[in-house]
């Protein structure tokens, strides 16, 4: 890997660290360049400015999920293997990189509206595959958008406990449980 590609790794790696643990507010560049051992200006030359790092990591992230829960949606005919998958998904980002998945879904950093109209997320995906399961009366009529708003209630909340210290271990290992969690809730919505 080139230099250059080296530093900016380093510097994209610091900063989401940073921005999960502390908010994108509670970071300076300089927190950021020293955490990274570079300097300001080699920071800047991959960067303009902290907002637009901040959004560049988590647009990137945030749409790049959407995508990987699409093909996952894509992948399974049915609700509950779907929903299984998904939630594994999550657990298994949530295991290996907590900091990015704490920035990317539970750090609370205003980018959301940013999101370009049309840009395939990960609420759309889980929303698509509520609305699927409805549609091939797999599942009893309900909001897709309440459906995934449960179904990612259960996966945010769970690793909201590990994040601080409620739950230990890793998620992947609750993910089966989770998922029929999650299934049963958006059944309880139909009913």
């Amino acid at each position: 890997m080139p230099r250059a590609a080296r530093v900016k790794s380093r510097v994209e790696r610091a900063a989401l660290e940073l921005f999960a643990a502390n908010g994108v507010d509670g970071v300076s560049i300089a927190e950021i360049a020293a955490a990274a051992g570079v300097s300001q200006g080699a920071l800047y030359r991959h960067h303009t400015s902290k907002e637009e790092l901040a959004w560049s990591l988590f647009s990137t992230a945030y749409l790049r999920t959407g995508a990987e829960l699409d093909r996952i949606r894509a992948s399974q005919a049915e609700f509950e293997p779907a929903v299984t998958a998904m939630v594994a998904h999550f657990c298994a980002l949530f295991d290996s990189d907590p900091a990015l998945f704490r920035f990317m879904l539970i750090t609370q950093h205003g980018f959301l509206p940013r999101i370009p109209s049309g840009s395939r997320t990960p609420v759309d995906a889980v929303s698509d595959l509520v609305s699927d399961a409805v549609a091939k009366n797999r599942l009893k009529p309900v909001d897709p958008a309440s459906g995934a708003a449960v179904i990612m209630g259960v996966i945010l909340q769970s690793a909201t406990f590990h994040i601080y210290g409620r739950l230990s271990g890793p998620l992947g290992a609750r993910a089966p449980a989770l998922a029929r969690a999650a299934v049963a809730a958006v059944a309880a919505l139909a009913e």
